[in-house]
């Protein structure tokens, strides 16, 4: 019976990888396979503890703190739950309670390699001890940063890369990273006074905060950001790239399946877009160089539900860089692009008008005609469901405000064309005053069509 009983609970915790929060590229500490990690009794602190100088402070822990089969995965995966949540009495818990059962199993396997383990996954995750507690420090450390507690942070940092410098971390995304690396990262940083978050260091994290720094207009902290997604996962960026012989097509979730390309990609076109800025034209144009001739066939995802192609964007910015133009399409969304056109309408520059609607239409009229085609009617049921037809919107519009602007320069023929567009091909399009109404842009052309007739 104590056999079967046995068999069943290796049956039921046992597995080879674990699932973690929110982010799908979240960081997770390694796996360990059933026959090298059983499924510890619970016991007191000092059941299979290391040396008592490894164990950091135990802080008073919010309740309910649940320990669930205590392996080392699954104290690792709710310490990383709870870093995301802020939640510092509950990182320690965790964190403590796989160092305790799990250290001195660490450092066994610590001192009986010279080097990171390489081969294949099921043989890294064989030091699942080694990787936990090397992750539980990180966690630790990290924890500890947030919370402004220095000395703290240095301290788990620092028992990281003495006492568990080859432990490895597993991404779900199918990848290790090495928690030491980061940790003498994170205390060469703590040093020299800069405060670059990398939160999870995956490569979706970094764009995002890539992006942020770029809309800050911090060139140090793009920088920082984009250089780490770079070393990370140039490699397999470019790995992803040469698979490839053209841009990958599908559903999004098939697009998805080239994160590291993508987000590479993303990476120095927002490098370059920060070295313009800066008017480091030398520095930009090597930015998007690289990204053309490296990882050309990456897309980037814009939040409104389409793949937009970075190399595209940058071959644009250097034929503009060329030319001595300077249009500043920003993240290339339709609303900051109509937003630009406006702003150019009012400062009366035609130019610039046609450069920001033009885009617009060249990038969204696809979508646009998509969404005329499903309607009928205005959409009026509320703000939000006219909100979502979003392209249509701002298609319209952009070809509206073009139309005014070659009305105003009295270009007759060129406004009349625009408005017809309006009309023709994006009737239902409205657009949003800020005063807290739509209007509709098809209507306000045949208006400006009738003035034109009686021009």
């Amino acid at each position: 019976m104590k056999k079967w009983l046995g068999l069943l609970i290796i049956a039921i915790f046992g597995c080879s990888a674990i699932t973690v929060f929110a982010d799908d590229q979240a960081a997770v500490s390694a796996a360990a396979s059933d026959a090298a990690q059983p499924v510890p009794v619970p016991q007191g602190d000092s059941a299979a503890q290391g040396p008592a100088s490894e164990a950091a402070p135990v802080a008073a822990v919010k309740a309910p703190i649940n320990f669930g089969d205590y392996r080392s995965t699954t104290l690792a995966t709710k310490a990383w739950q709870a870093l995301a949540q802020n939640d510092i009495e509950s990182v320690l818990a965790y964190t403590n309670k796989c160092i305790s059962l799990y250290a001195a199993q660490a450092a066994k396997m610590q001192a009986g390699l010279k080097d990171y383990a390489t081969g294949s996954n099921d043989d890294i995750f064989k030091y699942w001890a080694l990787n936990d507690v090397a992750t539980s420090y990180y966690i630790q450390g990290e924890a500890y940063r947030a919370a402004n507690m220095k000395d703290e942070a240095k301290e788990a940092y620092t028992t990281l890369i003495n006492n568990y410098s080859f432990g490895q971390a597993w991404d779900t995304k199918g990848w290790f990273w090495k928690p030491a690396a980061a940790a003498k990262e994170k205390l060469e940083m703590m040093a020299s006074g800069a405060n670059w978050d990398f939160g999870d260091y995956t490569s979706s994290t970094l764009v995002k905060q890539a992006w942020a720094a770029l809309a800050a207009n911090d060139l140090k902290a793009v920088q920082a950001y984009v250089n780490k997604a770079a070393e990370l996962y140039g490699d397999k960026a470019k790995e992803m790239q040469a698979g490839l012989k053209d841009y990958a097509t599908g559903s999004n979730d098939a697009i998805f399946k080239y994160w590291a390309l993508n987000d590479v990609a993303t990476g120095y076109f927002i490098l370059g877009k920060a070295y313009q800025s800066a008017n480091m034209k030398d520095k930009a144009k090597e930015a998007y160089t690289t990204l053309i001739n490296n990882y050309s066939f990456g897309q980037a995802w814009d939040p409104k539900g389409w793949f937009w192609k970075p190399a595209d964007g940058a071959k644009e910015q250097l034929d503009m860089m060329a030319a001595g133009t300077n249009w500043d399409f920003g993240d290339y969304t339709s609303s900051t692009l109509v937003q630009k056109a406006w702003a150019a309408l009012a400062a009366n520059d035609l130019n610039a008008v046609q450069a920001y609607a033009n885009k617009t239409v060249e990038l969204y009229a696809g979508k646009a005609k998509e969404m005329q085609a499903s309607l009928k009617e205005y959409p009026w049921e509320s703000k939000e469901k006219t909100m979502s037809y979003w392209a249509l919107n701002d298609v319209s519009t952009a070809l509206f405000i073009l139309g005014e602007a070659y009305q105003n320069a009295g270009k007759k023929d060129e406004a009349t064309s625009a408005y017809k567009r309006v009309i023709n091909e994006f009737f239902y399009g409205q657009c949003w005053d800020p005063g807290g109404w739509f209007w509709k842009p098809s209507e306000a052309a045949q208006q400006k069509l009738g003035e034109l007739d009686n021009v």
